[in-house]
């Protein structure tokens, strides 16, 4: 209980004066603020109407307005491309097979400069 008689509290306070003060240019700034602004940004007060919309580019992309129906279509179109026969090079003879295909050629013959098992 002695540690008790020995507690005390702040006796300063903040004036009245200053809080005062305070207020008031608070309340100055408010008030300034809005008359000051227009005459440091005069082209801020007049209100201008476009003519017209801004034009697009023309190599701007559509836009996608189904993109899990594309999506789909294009996951289709590579897995008909990848189960496909086709041209690479007709002139240097490369040809296009399907995956399943020539990993079953590849297991047979093996790749070249490889040691088979």
């Amino acid at each position: 209980m002695a540690d008790i008689d020995h507690v005390d509290y702040e006796r300063s306070d903040v004036g009245l004066r200053l809080v005062g003060w305070l207020a008031a240019g608070l309340a100055t700034f408010v008030v300034v603020t809005p008359l000051v602004l227009p005459l440091m940004f005069p082209s801020s007060t007049k209100h201008i109407t476009p003519a017209s919309r801004p034009a697009m580019s023309s190599n701007a992309p559509p836009l996608d307005v189904s993109p899990q129906a594309t999506l789909e279509a294009t996951r289709q179109g590579e897995a008909r491309f990848e189960r496909s026969y086709g041209w690479v090079d007709r002139n240097r003879g490369e040809v296009r097979i399907p995956i399943d295909r020539a990993v079953d050629v590849l297991l047979r013959k093996g790749l070249p400069g490889w040691p088979s098992p």
